[in-house]
């Protein structure tokens, strides 16, 4: 008996030993994490891109977006929003993330980010470098919908008592082994193999729910971290204090499977089957208390997207905060993906029409003014020196593709997303247009979009900037709305350089003949073409 209580001694004196190198390497990791996210801000780096192909950020969005709120799919994939969420993406949580593609897309309150909270941000770095450890502390969790413990009711497994005492049995055949070690050991062995196999089975099959609610009982932990070192957004847990002691407890291996300590403390959970127990005490109080968990959810969201817009602001060129104002007014703007821009400015008395030859800098112009509105609803920053809007949704319709999926033409597609516009003109809207009804003929398109573009003119609620090449529409509408124009110059070297400048008027040049010669088309395809020119002017006058 004395022998056996020896090697028990030996046993725990082991596992005292891993436990304490552990902690010394949980330590170490989080110190070298703290030194790492000093020099973050001076770097203008991402603490954790993450990986793979279909990462989501949505859930917080599909959970608070109202019908017809927001900027449309059509709209997003036009201004290429994910490639502007991922130059913004600073974030260090999936929360921050998720607030920032919520903003984007121009749901709920605008603009989410504060201002007090932006500057303080930027200008005292040791209140900087403390919420950046405690956001880091938290992280990212690839594909999970944290604010889903907000919005719905996650208790989904009945809990079974008889749980309690085959997790207790453990202890209680300890017990047995003074009145007979076979008994003992028997009960020993049985109970904690039916833990281990019940504690395998259950987080296998609720391994998605169990990684999101253990990333949701780390949230709470952060954001009681965050309302100790800001004074912004502070929160009072109550009972939720509870859940947060069981971050303790819950534990995952698989963001460092080097950790003895982890690794040790899981297998010692899964002898007691404790993960089924805490996930349903975890579940049970976050569901009675979902109003205070809504508040450390929105203390971590303010907190890290303030923080990603504060840092992406240090990389651009400029940027101003938005102004209100009656029209749609823009100094020196800029598209902020371009690395090379020439800015422009624009003041939107009446509705426009743009001209221009091919690559002349139409589309990139109405992208960056119809995402500068998304910037200024959303992150309440605009990419130049003055920037004036009133409020009003947003639409647009540039970059259609044919829809194999749904058998449409592009000239289909191109339909219907119109369509969309004018069932969305009842309230101030703005509309961009490029190259309107491009997919079907000239005498057709021309009379159709003389059409469509009359009737939106003729409502007050729009703001409706175009870009064609069919000079005939100015003509058409000349009475009714303004115009602008790009150019380019044809140079001794037979080359074709573009300005990107913005002016006043109708454009009197076209290139697409030129630009076949330049990059040496057949000459008797040049030759062609030219004389082709020659006869449809003869034929028009």
């Amino acid at each position: 008996m004395m022998r056996g209580y020896e090697m028990l001694l030996n046993y725990i004196w082991i596992t005292l030993g891993f436990l304490v190198l552990g902690i010394g390497m949980m330590i170490y990791d989080k110190r070298k994490m703290n030194t790492r996210i000093k020099g973050l801000w001076d770097k203008k780096a991402v603490f954790k891109v993450q990986k793979g192909e279909y990462i989501r950020y949505d859930g917080y969005y599909n959970n608070i977006r109202n019908k017809d709120e927001g900027i449309d799919d059509i709209t997003w994939n036009d201004l290429n929003m994910e490639t502007v969420f991922r130059q913004i993406n600073y974030n260090f949580t999936t929360v921050g993330e998720e607030y920032l593609y919520a903003a984007l897309r121009n749901v709920g309150m605008l603009p989410k980010v504060n201002r007090e909270l932006i500057e303080r941000i930027r200008t005292d770095r040791t209140f900087r470098e403390d919420i950046s450890v405690a956001l880091a502390d938290l992280g990212k969790n690839a594909n999970s919908d944290p604010s889903q413990f907000i919005f719905k009711d996650i208790r989904r497994n009945h809990y079974n008592k008889i749980y309690i005492l085959m997790s207790l049995m453990p202890f209680i055949s300890l017990f047995l082994f003074s009145a007979s070690v076979t008994a003992g050991m028997t009960a020993l062995v049985i109970s904690i193999g039916f833990n281990m196999i019940q504690n395998f089975t259950f987080t296998s099959k609720n391994e998605a729910q169990y990684s999101e609610l253990f990333y949701a009982v780390q949230l709470i932990r952060s954001a009681d971290h965050l309302s100790k070192v800001s004074p912004f957004f502070r929160i009072k847990q109550g009972r939720l204090r509870n859940v947060e002691f069981l971050s303790y407890f819950i534990l995952n291996d698989k963001q460092n499977d080097q950790n003895f300590f982890l690794q040790l403390l899981n297998a010692l959970k899964s002898v007691f089957n404790l993960d089924y127990h805490l996930y349903h005490y975890a579940v049970s109080v976050m569901h009675r208390n979902h109003d205070t968990y809504e508040a450390c959810f929105h203390t971590i969201g303010l907190h890290d997207l303030s923080y990603a817009t504060a840092l992406w602001r240090e990389t651009l060129a400029y940027y101003t905060e938005p102004q209100a104002g009656e029209t749609l007014r823009i100094e020196e703007g800029y598209h902020p993906l371009l690395k090379e821009f020439v800015a422009n400015d624009l003041t939107v008395d009446k509705n426009i029409i743009l001209t221009g030859s091919n690559a002349s800098g139409k589309s990139t112009f109405m992208k960056t003014l119809a995402l500068n509105i998304v910037l200024a609803k959303g992150l309440h920053t605009a990419t130049a020196e003055r920037f004036s809007m009133s409020p009003g949704e947003l639409y647009t319709s540039m970059n259609l593709e044919d829809s194999i999926m749904e058998g449409d033409s592009y000239f289909i597609s191109e339909i219907k997303s119109l369509k969309r516009i004018l069932q969305h003109i009842d309230r101030p809207v703005y509309i961009f247009i490029d190259e309107i009804l491009r997919g079907t003929n000239t005498k057709e398109r021309v009379a159709s979009a003389e059409a469509i573009l009359c009737h939106l003119n003729d409502n007050d609620n729009v703001t409706l900037i175009t870009a064609t090449h069919d000079i005939e529409l100015t003509s058409m509408l000349k009475d009714e709305f303004d115009f602008y124009y790009f150019s380019e110059t044809l140079t001794e070297n037979n080359d074709v350089t573009f300005d990107y400048k913005l002016k006043k008027g109708i454009t009197k040049t076209s290139n697409a003949i030129e630009l076949m010669r330049i990059y040496d088309y057949p000459d008797e395809v040049y030759s062609k073409a030219q004389e082709s020119v020659r006869q449809l002017k003869e034929w028009h006058k």
